[in-house]
């Protein structure tokens, strides 16, 4: 018994550690000057995407309501397809202006303004924690209904999976992602483990539809006259979703928008991208991928109901659990854990960089509690805020875990980052259009959008979870039925996600128009503007400054923030481009 409750978390300990020793074998390449990220590893990386709210929570919502699994995939399916008209720009601004996050890329299009990098800060952090919080209850139940047979949502803190699946992630990440300063420099290593981890949940998502289509039933036609025997007909049907059509398009419209804007996806996306030509095999490699990687959702689920799994998110582990298939039900934890380790990593990797260069950096420049001109060197100073920022941003995921998870099923948890995310896409795709958006839209809009999310989606969930207000989704504040968070203004065809989706977006892009409109513009603002709007024929748009500055007082400054090894990296290469 001892044994089999310890097999599984060393079991995971080692899988970790074969991961960090692909990405210590990526890093070491880059720095002989190898590049490693050809375009198929760029394509896997992208499958970042697939959290466990899709491994687990695919079938969990098939199970459910059929088909409305599908439309968050075909977002992204539909975001690659205009690639050459939305990333390869965003690729294209972000390397021209040596962009290193989205709160960075925001700031700069509107004027530089430092009050819009912290407000879209804010809304990054609060959206990612049911991000991560659904990575620590996938990983927690999964050890314990491996280990145990049943799941524990809300055990004592001491006793807590998730606590410990917690601090050991954010322990990963500090020693996989935060070994150097430098947060211009792209992770090499840490795009080559991504990659290879959605190999693994690709691979093992397969595994066990084969297993449960070949294996358990006698082929799709035996399992779909057992379905069919079942009245399960419904799942393969539009109206089995319970979705109108204009819920369709607007989960594809959060699907497409978050696979861009979400922190973890505009980190591999844009700024670990080492050639934007891989931009045309990821165009259609990238959904062949997402095509495999659903295959056999709807089987899997048909299995689950006529196998009656207690727990639909769980349906994949469930199965070869309660058919002896040990061996394949260890596969599906690894491949969860790889789904779960990789969006933890990334995402706060990107989160902690957003935290020390937009929150802490500039606040402690600004209060003359650290000074660029000072003789210390800054730079353990900076790997310290980094570091600290991934242990409290993966700890406020778990306060999250706590407070509600144990009610709200993967896709749910997913669904709340996917559209805080999306909040970011307004701003972002019409700055990179109309040269008359500014600072002012873009921060009424951001404001108007991110309140709605926080109405209209994550106050039902804490609601859901038993902190009151049962009334105030019911009949609205003070019994305004026209405020109610599921019926804004009496609008009630769509569903609570729909509902949601429907009125931030609106009321961002509204915001947005309306402000820049009536806002003023200032000199800064038009020149950044059209810096992003003109990219492809500004080519000397980076060498607006006139100014001078001594190499020796330059050297002397990077030596403190980047170190003197990388420093003279850079001065080396700068020298040979010139031929000095």
């Amino acid at each position: 018994m001892i044994g089999q409750m310890l097999f599984v978390p060393l079991l995971a300990l080692v899988y970790l550690a074969c991961l960090f020793m692909i990405a210590a074998y990526g890093d070491r390449a880059a720095r002989l000057g190898r590049r490693l990220g050809g375009p198929w590893i760029y394509t896997l990386s992208l499958g970042v995407y697939c959290t466990t709210a899709s491994y687990y929570g695919g079938v969990g919502i098939a199970m459910e309501a059929g088909l409305a699994f599908l439309p968050i995939y075909l977002g992204p399916v539909i975001a690659m397809f205009l690639s050459p008209l939305v990333l390869y720009k965003m690729l294209r601004i972000a390397k021209a202006y040596h962009i290193t996050s989205i709160a960075d890329f925001l700031a700069a299009r509107y004027g530089k303004r430092s009050k819009l990098g912290i407000l879209v800060s804010c809304i990054a952090l609060i959206g990612v924690a049911p991000a991560i919080a659904v990575q620590l209850k996938s990983i927690a139940v999964s050890i314990n209904l491996l280990r145990s047979g049943s799941v524990h949502d809300a055990p004592a803190l001491a006793n807590d999976t998730a606590l410990y699946v917690a601090l050991g992630l954010a322990a990963f990440t500090i020693l996989f992602g935060t070994r150097q300063v430098d947060a211009t420099e792209r992770h090499q290593g840490m795009v080559l483990a991504v990659a290879f981890e959605s190999a693994v949940k690709l691979v093992v998502m397969l595994a066990v539809g084969g297993y449960v289509v070949f294996w358990l039933y006698a082929g799709p036609a035996d399992l779909s006259a057992r379905a069919e025997a079942a009245g399960l007909d419904r799942l393969l049907t539009f109206d089995g979703t319970g979705m109108s059509g204009t819920d369709w398009l607007l989960m594809a419209l959060v699907g497409g928008l978050g696979f861009l804007f979400l922190p973890r996806q505009f980190q591999v996306a844009v700024v670990e991208n080492q050639d934007p030509g891989h931009l045309t095999r990821a165009s259609w490699a990238l959904p062949a991928y997402l095509l495999l990687f659903l295959l056999f959702v709807l089987p899997i689920a048909v299995a689950g109901i006529l196998q009656e799994v207690p727990v639909p998110d769980l349906t994949i582990l469930q199965l070869p659990i309660d058919h002896g298939a040990y061996a394949l039900a260890v596969a599906v934890f690894l491949g969860g854990l790889s789904a779960a380790a990789a969006m933890v990593v990334v995402e706060t990797i990107a989160l902690a960089t957003i935290v020390s260069n937009d929150l802490v950096l500039p606040f402690l420049l600004r209060t003359g509690w650290l000074s660029v001109a000072a003789s210390a060197d800054p730079s353990r100073l900076v790997l310290l805020i980094r570091r600290l920022a991934i242990v409290l941003i993966v700890l406020g995921g778990y306060l999250f875990f706590r407070l509600v998870g144990a009610h709200l099923t993967f896709i749910e948890f997913g669904m709340l980052s996917l559209l805080a995310a999306a909040q970011f896409g307004p701003p972002i795709l019409i700055g990179m259009y109309w040269r008359d958006a500014n600072w002012i839209g873009a921060m009424i809009g951001l404001c108007l959008g991110f309140a709605v999310w926080c109405y209209t989606l994550l106050l039902p969930a804490f609601v859901t979870a038993g902190f009151g207000g049962e009334e105030l989704l019911a009949r609205g504040p003070f019994g305004i039925d026209l405020l109610s968070p599921h019926s804004l203004l009496g609008f009630r065809a769509l569903t609570p996600t729909g509902h949601a989706i429907f009125w931030s977006l609106l009321l961002n892009v509204l915001g947005l128009v309306l402000g820049s409109l009536l806002g003023h513009a200032t000199g800064l603002d038009r020149t950044q503007a059209e810096m992003f709007v003109d990219v492809w024929s500004r080519a000397d748009a980076t060498r607006m400054w006139r100014g001078e500055v001594r190499i020796r007082d330059l050297r002397d400054m990077l030596q403190r923030f980047i170190g003197p090894e990388r420093t003279a990296e850079l001065f080396a290469a700068d020298a040979r481009r010139l031929g000095v």
